[in-house]
């Protein structure tokens, strides 16, 4: 009988427990669980200062609701009505003109910001991408003039017209190699642009993405470019060297215009050679040019009075 009651013990406890650990994984999993209101005047749900709009299966950062707020931390889903929505978009001129926000954090869901939706926050300092954002919309950090550090941008695949222009005072960039389409200017104004890191697997330079960067002296390209696109790095005028890839097939119109580019080595990859792609180049003494086309870079070049040397 003794014997009988102690297993009967054991089996009491061993439940007990287990209830209990049940129980506390649960309570573990509330106090993590980020629970939106909804506001019925505003239409929208609401957590930590941030506006949200249910999309479908998704969330949309649509703004603030508290407008003292000054970091804008977005979390990877919100949780209504028993369900999560991951956070997928901040919706175009979601923060505009807010000058009180000074950083901004993306949630592991966040794929999308949209045009101008920080534009010209003038007190944003900091940007995190957490390497989950794949799209940055029309000028969706341009005019931000006291961003001056932007990570996590491994993701990205499309930046889209003037996404950071007349941010003058970011001073380094990544731009990865998971990069597909740059619209024009992407970079441009960053009077304060000293190094730009462009990841090997890159292929192109954007139309004016680096136009009055007046400060950018040094840039590698990769060997995987091909393209340098139209006025590309018009007035960077502390640019006075630039070795060109093996891969380089075009430099289209005024891509070095107004630089203080003095020699370039111009590769045999290059095609369809024009007086417009060395257009401006004021600060231009000489050009090496491969033996087999030295004919065609006299003909287009002749009356520049430069040097061309053959290699």
């Amino acid at each position: 009988m003794k014997k009988k009651c102690y297993y009967i013990c054991i089996l009491m406890f061993c439940i007990t427990s287990f209830i209990g650990c049940a129980n506390d994984e649960k309570d573990t999993e509330d106090v993590n669980q980020i629970e939106a209101t909804y506001n019925i005047e505003s239409g929208f749900l609401e957590y930590d200062g941030v506006n949200y709009e249910i999309d479908g299966e998704n969330t949309t950062v649509m703004g603030h609701y508290d407008f003292d707020i000054t970091n804008i931390n977005i979390p990877d889903a919100i949780h209504y009505e028993d369900k999560d929505y991951p956070v997928t978009k901040v919706a175009k001129n979601a923060f505009e003109t807010d000058s009180d926000i000074v950083s901004f954090t993306a949630g592991s869901n966040l794929e999308e910001i949209e045009e101008s939706a920080f534009y010209s926050c003038d007190g944003l300092k900091t940007v995190d991408l957490s390497n989950s954002v794949k799209r940055l919309g029309k000028d969706s950090f341009g005019g931000c003039s006291m961003l001056s550090e932007v990570k996590g941008v491994s993701a990205l695949t499309s930046i889209l017209d003037n996404a950071f222009a007349f941010c003058s005072s970011l001073k380094n960039i990544t731009i990865p190699k998971s990069l597909e389409s740059m619209g024009p200017g992407v970079f441009s104004e960053c009077e304060a642009l000293e190094h730009c890191e462009l990841e090997e697997g890159l292929t192109f330079i954007g139309e004016g993405a680096f136009t009055n960067c007046t400060a950018l002296s040094e840039i590698q390209l990769p060997n995987s470019i091909n393209a340098i696109n139209t006025e590309a790095f018009w007035g960077c005028m502390a640019l006075e060297s630039l070795e060109l890839p093996e891969s380089l097939i075009v430099i289209s119109e005024r891509a070095f215009y107004d630089t203080g580019i003095k020699t370039l080595k111009l590769p045999t990859s290059i095609t369809g050679i024009s007086f417009e792609m060395l257009d401006g180049m004021s600060e231009l003494e000489s050009i090496e040019v491969p033996e087999s086309k030295v004919d065609l870079y006299k003909e287009q070049f002749d009356e520049l009075g430069i040097e061309i040397k053959i290699y």
